[in-house]
């Protein structure tokens, strides 16, 4: 069996300083940057070109009668078991297994015990990390002349197919509706061949997910604040090619604010707009087309092919439980584990009994008694 190995605790203390960064960055321009973001986003962009198939129009595609919520739950209980199974070899649909991943959970409890009452922010290293994200953005977006489109690319975007994009509303709202239930029947290994089977084979994995009991969080949201710290200092090395807690966060907040100031000056020269106009984000967006969302991410000729074979969840209509308390769980213990891998290279979770003064034997006692 694994545990949350207490010998990786000691890189993370060692990084808790670096990353206990509280301050607020106000850099010129970066309204900009985070404004031009949130405008390709909410188109989908960049993306790849959407070529659809005029005939997809005519296909009889499923209706689910699954309320978002449900679908919501459903999600969340399929990416646990197959974040689960990738990042520990658990399979939690196998009777059993459910234990290696509570006695994960309660050796987490006892490193972060230790740590639950420091005073801990990082909100310096996410906003750099968001800020940076955005630069990055914003610089795809005009390496492919998204910012200023062609004719012939806001043909592309706005006449996929040859067919006006509002004509593609109504598949567009299906597919978005039914891919979660496609990702969610593989990660549970449900065959989409299978129809006369599927719902049974759903029913019987949701139910023994829904048994799953783990040890309530001790440090619940100090754990959440560290994986944001960690996922955000994991974006930045693997933006910038250095490492943000080894140069420090002054030395890479120089570097940002350098590819933010370089940034403004693309800017300024394909729009030849003043970079010092108090108003310039309104200016760009009065400036930039009116886009769709580029539904290039769902709305693939593979997801249509796999909501065809979905006509028998069409009539089921189950009560799934809201949010569920191992989901709560579960799915932040994966996240935290994931970004020290990430950011800091530590591989948390390890066989049990290991030769640096292993304690697992002793706190899977206590679980067992506590069960």
């Amino acid at each position: 069996m694994g545990c949350f190995c207490h010998g990786s605790m000691g890189a993370l203390t060692l990084a808790l300083p670096s990353l206990n960064i509280s301050a607020s960055l106000a850099l010129p321009g970066a309204n900009v940057a985070l404004g031009l973001q949130a405008y390709l986003n909410a188109a989908g962009l960049p993306a790849e070109p959407w070529l659809p198939d005029p005939g997809w129009l005519t296909l009889p595609l499923p209706q689910l009668k699954l309320s978002a919520q449900a679908v919501a739950t459903i999600s969340a209980m399929a990416s646990l078991r197959a974040q689960v199974l990738a990042q520990f070899g658990i399979d939690l649909l196998i009777p059993g297994q459910a234990m290696a991943m509570a006695r994960i959970v309660a050796t987490l409890n006892a490193r972060l015990s230790a740590m639950a009452n420091i005073n801990f922010n990082p909100l310096g290293w996410l906003q750099l990390a968001q800020l940076n994200s955005a630069i990055d953005q914003v610089n795809l977006a005009l390496s492919l002349g998204l910012l200023m489109p062609s004719a012939s690319m806001m043909m592309s975007l706005t006449v996929p197919g040859g067919i006006p994009m509002p004509r593609w509303t109504s598949l567009l709202a299906l597919l978005r509706a039914l891919c979660p239930m496609i990702a969610a029947m593989a990660q549970l290994n449900v065959s989409l061949s299978a129809s006369a089977s599927m719902t049974a084979e759903l029913a019987a994995a949701l139910r023994i997910m829904a048994k799953l009991q783990l040890p309530a969080l001790v440090a619940g949201e100090l754990m959440v604040s560290l994986t944001a710290a960690l996922s955000a200092v994991a974006q930045l090395q693997l933006s910038l090619g250095l490492s943000p807690l080894k140069l420090g966060f002054p030395a890479i907040q120089l570097r940002v604010q350098a590819k933010l100031a370089a940034m403004m000056s693309t800017l300024s020269v394909r729009f030849g707009l003043n970079v010092t106009l108090p108003n310039l984000l309104a200016l760009l967006l009065s400036l930039l087309p009116k886009l769709p969302v580029v539904p290039t991410s769902f709305a693939t000729s593979a997801v249509i092919q796999a909501s065809l074979q979905l006509q028998a969840m069409a009539s089921v209509n189950w009560q799934v439980p809201s949010m569920m308390a191992s989901l709560q769980i579960g799915l932040p213990t994966c996240a935290f584990v994931a970004q020290l891998q990430a950011a800091l290279g530590i591989t948390a979770v390890l066989p049990s009994p290991c030769a640096s003064g292993c304690d697992a034997a002793k706190l899977a006692r206590a679980l067992a008694a506590v069960a």
